[in-house]
């Protein structure tokens, strides 16, 4: 006796195993329980998917392996106890599985029309299964609930519900309006039927890529003020996730844009998309990329400080503070702190954003924070430098020292690390006198015998022209001496050296622009890059790097410094720093060399405007 039925039908293309087993009933003239009887099985098993009971179904439909393998993968294996392999594919088993089953009226009608026998014809396709699919692009029609039950046997139970709901099938009771296809319906499709992906989506899950177009669509939607509509959020949403990590960003970017040039730094601008990734799909693997993309995205413009957690993630280094945050851990005023950051370049004066919105790079401005609770104000800075106040006004005319900031109202402008340094430079180059030696004078009365700036009076220490003394009695800067007798024959040395309109030296010119290192400023004197005149000191033998007034202003035509700058447009170093960085704008390194803080003038012609207009 033959194991093959002698009446069998073919599988459809994409026909589910439950819709070819109430073919084969309906063409053998009983239903699917009696139809699995005879067979020697049982519909539930069946249903159910029993290795056994299919394995009956295939002999005696005379199915080959293929054939089988096709309708299996069009109905999905069980893969554990909530997932379900469909189409190649691993996904949750309620994104195949519900108790409403949907298909399109107008295939089924067609299949049905003009048949003695329509269950024989009706097929139940697999791609109707997978709650992805909204449309049957066959008829541009939407797939339409067909019946509802909670009874896994009766749902599946296909050719008894197909016959309860064959009459309303034929008067065309489930039709609805026509609708157009969108590119996401396109896309799904043929991934589906032939797997075929040229999309960047083509490397991640295909349920965890629809989960996101369609959650990320619907999200973007709500930001744009647009109604509720499931088929337009897939279409919206796909049409950013297929363009992968860069696409995608643009899209988180629209949703947490506050619309007046900040972001939204609450996962509230996120909505149902941070649910999914945080919450709903935490430990879905496939959803990975997709969590990246966004955790980057949050990581850049939230507030999150070290050991917060977020999308499964401890935060490990801040990137980004708030104006708000910044107060907290510095413990200054937010509106101090927003004056001084604003100097620094973190915001622009225009800046009206609520403190928890104004946020700025905080790895750039690390720097800043940490030293601003250290600032001190003229008389710590000067007792800590062992000066009197009136020489610490002397050395900030002078630019030797520079407050950390030109805003008026800041009691602590000063950093006493640069005062400790000063004195530090100077004591290096000090020979410590007998207590109480006779014939030396500090460094002001000094500058006063010589009528020149305290500036120059330490640039002649430094480049040896006048030895200092430390007097070990006194503490610090007041401690630092200089010889009556050397300094009185410096004085006629420069007289004979800088007659009227004569020559002044770069070391001296390099320090009134900010430049200190006079070794630096040789080096491109000697490259050819600065026009100075060598000359020789009579009386100390020295040879020396000159500049007149016409090869300074030739400097002057072709370089800048953060100095000149701050001369030229009254805006504080800091701010013309800031300005350099946010326009990438790098300094004057001749071979690669690091020359300090000089620039090539037409290099800052594009700061030069927003410059002069905050002056």
């Amino acid at each position: 006796m033959p194991t093959k039925l002698p009446l069998t039908v073919e599988p459809h293309e994409r026909e589910t195993l439950f819709s070819f087993v109430s073919r084969m009933s309906a063409l053998n003239g009983t239903d699917a329980i009696g139809f699995a009887l005879d067979i020697g099985a049982n519909l539930k098993r069946i249903l159910t998917q029993d290795p056994d009971a299919i394995a009956i179904v295939a002999t005696k439909s005379g199915l080959s392996d293929e054939q089988l393998a096709q309708l299996m993968s069009w109905t999905g294996d069980h893969a554990g106890d909530v997932r379900m392999r469909f189409r190649g594919e691993l996904m949750v088993s309620r994104a195949l599985r519900s108790p409403i089953v949907r298909g399109c009226p107008l295939c089924l009608r067609g299949m049905a029309a003009g048949q003695r026998v329509p269950l024989k014809q009706m097929v139940m396709q697999g791609n109707w299964l997978f709650r992805g699919v909204d449309v049957c692009l066959q008829h541009n029609h939407s797939l339409v609930p067909l019946w509802e039950n909670s009874s896994p046997f009766n749902r599946d139970n296909i050719g008894a519900r197909l016959q309860e709901i064959l009459p309303k099938l034929m008067d065309g009771g489930f039709d609805q309006p026509l609708i157009q296809p969108s590119l996401y319906d396109f896309w799904l499709d043929r991934r589906l039927s032939d797997h075929q992906d040229g999309t960047w989506l083509a490397d991640q899950s295909l349920f965890a890529a629809v989960t996101i177009c369609r959650v990320l669509g619907a999200e973007l939607r709500r930001a744009e003020g647009l109604e509720e509509s499931k088929r337009a959020a897939k279409a919206a949403g796909f049409e950013a996730a297929s363009g992968g990590p860069i696409a995608i960003t643009k899209a988180l970017e629209k949703l947490t844009d506050a619309g007046d040039g900040g972001q939204l730094v609450t996962r509230k601008a996120l909505g149902y998309l941070y649910d999914v990734l945080n919450t709903h799909y935490r430990d879905d693997q496939s959803f990975d990329d997709f969590r990246g993309i966004v955790l980057e995205h949050v990581l850049r413009i939230w507030p999150l400080a070290v050991g917060d957690v977020v999308l499964g993630q401890e935060v490990k280094t801040r990137r980004v503070h708030s104006l708000g945050t910044a107060a907290k851990e510095t413990g200054i005023g937010s509106r101090l702190l927003n004056d001084l950051l604003t100097e620094a370049g973190a915001f622009t004066k225009e800046d009206n954003r609520p403190n928890n919105r104004k946020t700025f790079d905080a790895v750039r401005f690390a720097d800043l924070l940490q030293e601003i609770p250290t600032r001190v104000g003229p008389r710590a800075m000067s007792r800590a430098m062992g000066a009197t106040l009136y020489e610490l006004a002397a050395l900030e005319a002078d630019s030797v020292l520079t407050p950390r900031t030109k805003i008026k109202n800041i009691l602590s402008p000063w950093r006493l690390t640069d005062g400790m340094k000063l004195v530090k430079d100077l004591e290096q180059s000090a020979r410590i006198l007998k207590a109480d030696a006779a014939g030396w004078e500090p460094i002001q009365k000094a500058q006063k015998r010589l009528g020149i700036t305290v500036s120059r009076v330490i640039s002649a220490i430094q480049e040896g022209h006048l030895q200092a003394g430390k007097r070990p009695e006194v503490k610090d800067y007041g401690g630092i001496v200089l010889n009556v007798a050397e300094v009185e024959r410096y004085g006629a040395i420069l007289e004979e050296e800088l007659p009227e309109g004569g020559l002044v030296s770069a070391a001296v010119f390099a320090r009134s622009i900010g430049m200190r290192d006079r070794k630096t400023f040789q080096m491109l004197i000697e490259a050819g890059h600065i026009e100075a005149t060598q000359t020789r000191n009579l009386k100390t033998g020295r040879d020396q790097w000159k500049m007149s007034s016409d090869q300074i202003a030739a400097f002057r035509k072709k370089y800048v410094t953060p100095t000149i700058l701050a001369e030229e447009t009254g805006r504080h170093r800091n701010t013309i720093r800031a300005a350099f960085w946010n326009r990438d704008i790098a300094p004057f390194q001749p071979d690669g060399i690091d020359l300090g803080p000089i620039y090539l003038r037409k290099e800052i012609e594009p700061i030069m405007g927003d410059l002069a207009e905050n002056s």
